[in-house]
């Protein structure tokens, strides 16, 4: 193992239309960060403890008339043939999940819910593609004036994170890294936890939308947003813990936990607890 650089290896109830003109559908793209922004809202709300929103008479008589007008017999649509059509839709593919991360991205542009938004350096894009093998997640972006949306955890970190992922044979395409908070500070220190709890709703839905095999949480804040584990991070390195996911219905994700490049160039005898780590998260791909 290089001690100095990086590592390496050897019925019939109906849905009905307006009566007026034909409403033409709302753009996807748009709908789509629509939606996203109203999750982003909605899990902001709860983070606050807000659990529940008066009921306005405006809200009272949406709920009363179920959000829609009336609509005439003969333009109905059975539930069977909605069914018909649900079944007939064609399954997610590569593409959209791309044009959904850029939507995705976008909507991380425009964010300001947070503080940190009017004190950063810029926003930092995550690097990889849907369907990705592993994601690793680290906390932020720590860089200096010199700043690119392209450095994912810092300009010293980065060479060793793909020394990493090239020592359990994974290629730049096989691979896609991301943050916990999105903004890179101004300051040196690390982001609060409003930011923390802000970007969350964003990191859920990177996980959603790329879908990987395996997840690398390097540092203690990526391992708690990801699996609930509070703890030093010496403590819950080297294990597996379930991934908490946005959708409680889907398949079973796996996190490691281990230490960030940032920690390992401070403390390079801790380069051999990683690889271990490593190691581990190889096997669980390739017995996949």
């Amino acid at each position: 193992m290089d001690m100095t650089g990086g590592f390496a290896t050897d019925g019939a109830e109906s849905v009905q239309e307006p009566a007026q003109e034909p409403v033409m559908p709302p753009d996807r793209m748009d709908g789509l960060r629509l939606a996203g922004a109203l999750r982003t809202l909605l899990h902001h709300h709860r983070q606050m403890g807000i659990e529940r929103y008066p009921l306005a008479p405006g809200l009272q008589q949406f709920l009363r008339s179920q959000g829609r007008p009336a609509m005439p017999a003969e333009r109905r649509i059975s539930k069977a043939a909605m069914a018909e059509q649900t079944k007939a839709a064609p399954p997610a593919t590569p593409e959209k999940s791309r044009a959904e991360l850029c939507a995705l991205g976008r909507e991380i542009d425009l964010c300001r819910q947070c503080s940190l938004a009017s004190a950063r350096r810029g926003v930092v894009c995550a690097s990889g593609i849907a369907g990705a093998l592993l994601m690793v997640v680290g906390d932020y972006s720590a860089q200096s004036a010199e700043f690119s949306a392209a450095t994912l955890f810092g300009a010293d970190e980065d060479p060793m994170l793909w020394n990493m992922m090239r020592a359990i044979h994974l290629t730049p395409e096989q691979v896609y890294v991301t943050n916990v908070v999105k903004c890179c500070p101004l300051a040196a220190e690390a982001p609060g936890e409003e930011s923390i709890r802000c970007c969350h709703g964003f990191l859920l839905r990177e996980i959603e939308l790329v879908r990987p095999k395996v997840v690398c949480a390097m540092s203690e804040i990526a391992v708690g947003m990801l699996t609930g584990a509070q703890g030093a991070l010496a403590r819950l390195r080297g294990k597996f813990y379930p991934c908490r996911r946005q959708n409680a219905a889907a398949e079973p994700l796996q996190v490691m936990a281990t230490f960030h490049p940032r920690f390992l160039l401070r403390n390079l005898d801790l380069k051999k607890a990683v690889w271990q780590d490593l190691q581990l998260i190889q096997r669980r791909l390739q017995a996949q």
